[in-house]
């Protein structure tokens, strides 16, 4: 069922150590600096709807654990599956298969399980820091390396003796943990901003729904309270009482319409990718952005979603940017705006609508004509005013995240190969954060 957590001193690997000459490190391959690894083979164990976490392949991207899709094993299968063995907190997770060589540490939040396609490495305690081990995993040179001798075209895999059998420049340990920290200390501040837009989004998501969908300000007003978190200015603007209309109770004095009183879609334009040249404006596809151009469509903030491919998916950009004929873009927000456009969206299922076939096709004039509630302007730009600092601060965040990860990429390989030390890179650090 699976693999011992194997004590690889008893394994009997032979060391294959040189010494890099400018640096004066060590190095090995990673076998020689394992004190574990555990591996689980065999069968997939049957899912559960709840009960113990499982990590796969699929959740372990871009140097963390995504727990946004997360599947679970029961309690009994959870006993019978760890017998001989369990991963323990800041072990190294690597994945073995589709994709390979993501890597990531293994959480400390609560219990879980790991299978097939995914091991995890435990460096000796006095030779390997796990982070710094996660670092040379990361490293895009090593991670090349693995893919190199990948085998299968539709599914690659790697060994696990591909994995352990990589060779690593290997300094002294305050110093791997020295290293470790720049970099962590840089990625922990990526992933706060991550947190931080999360918290923000939903936020703004929640008002969206108290104000348009649940109407809570109403149903505030009806019973003489002021509404929670809403100055009386604001208050002033919703009525206290509602009436019947064809999609049920709405607030009085609010009217029903088409989804085209609110906004107008367009069709993106062509831009074929000989075509394109790299510049500032973002290029906007039915999955997202797709590159950049030097030139742009339309004035931002705006919002696009996909009208072929792929649908389902808003985008707000804050940027002028080029949307794509993949997609539709807002054209004209006659009675929105553009956050709240972007929620007015998102609540919609445009899966439902698809008009093609093989290929997933949105019709914008079915969209137009679906019925909505139609509130005041003055709420809504209000709501637009309340909510955009917000998505302001979301912008800013990103943009320092992306900054710091281009730090960190071009620290990552200098300092592991000894280019840039310590000292010098404290310096960056403390220049960025």
């Amino acid at each position: 069922m699976c693999d011992s957590v194997k004590k690889l001193p008893n394994l009997n690997f032979s060391s294959t150590a040189s010494v890099d000459s400018s640096t004066g490190w060590n190095r090995k391959p990673i076998k020689d600096l394992l004190e574990a690894i555990i591996d689980y083979r065999g069968k997939t164990p049957p899912k559960s709807l709840f009960g113990i976490p499982t990590l796969t392949a699929a959740n372990v991207k871009n140097g963390r654990i995504d727990l946004s899709s997360i599947s679970y094993v029961s309690q009994e299968t959870y006993d019978r599956w760890i017998t001989r063995g369990l991963p323990k907190p800041g072990d190294v997770i690597i994945t073995t298969e589709a994709p390979v060589g993501e890597v990531a540490s293994f959480p400390d939040d609560q219990t879980y399980l790991i299978t097939r396609r995914v091991m995890a490495l435990r460096g000796k305690s006095n030779e390997l820091d796990n982070n710094f081990l996660k670092y040379s995993l990361l490293y895009s040179g090593n991670r090349d390396r693995l893919l190199a001798v990948a085998r299968g075209s539709t599914v690659p895999r790697v060994l696990k003796t591909d994995i352990t059998g990589l060779e690593i420049a290997v300094p002294p340990l305050s110093e791997q943990k020295a290293i470790a920290h720049i970099l962590g200390t840089i990625d922990d501040k990526i992933e706060l901003n991550r947190e931080m837009n999360q918290t923000l989004e939903a936020m703004a998501r929640a008002i969206f729904k108290s104000w348009f969908v649940d109407f809570d300000p109403v149903r505030a007003k009806m019973e003489a309270r002021l509404p929670a978190g809403m100055d009386a200015a604001t208050a002033e603007l919703f009525p206290s009482e509602f009436e019947e209309s064809a999609l049920g109770m709405i607030p009085n004095g609010w009217r029903i319409g088409r989804l085209d009183d609110l906004l107008v879609l367009q069709r993106g334009f062509d831009l074929p990718t000989s075509q394109r040249v790299p510049g500032k404006f973002p290029v906007i596809a039915a999955s997202g952005a797709s590159g950049t151009h030097a030139e742009y469509k339309v004035k931002g903030p705006g919002v696009a979603t996909g009208r072929s491919g792929l649908l389902g998916k808003v985008f707000f950009v804050h940027e002028d940017f080029w949307p794509l004929n993949t997609s539709l873009w807002v054209k004209e927000f006659k009675n929105s705006r553009p956050i709240h456009a972007y929620h007015l969206l998102s609540k919609l299922e445009f899966e439902t609508f698809n008009a093609g076939s093989a290929v997933p096709t949105l019709n914008r004039n079915h969209i137009h004509s679906l019925p909505e509630i139609i509130p005041p302007i003055s709420i809504v730009e209000v709501f637009e005013d309340l909510v955009i600092p917000m998505f302001r601060k979301c912008r800013a965040n990103e943009k320092q995240s992306a900054t710091l990860a281009s730090i960190r990429d071009t620290l990552l390989p200098k300092l592991l190969s000894g280019e840039i030390r310590v000292k010098e890179a404290e310096k960056v650090l403390e220049a960025v954060t």
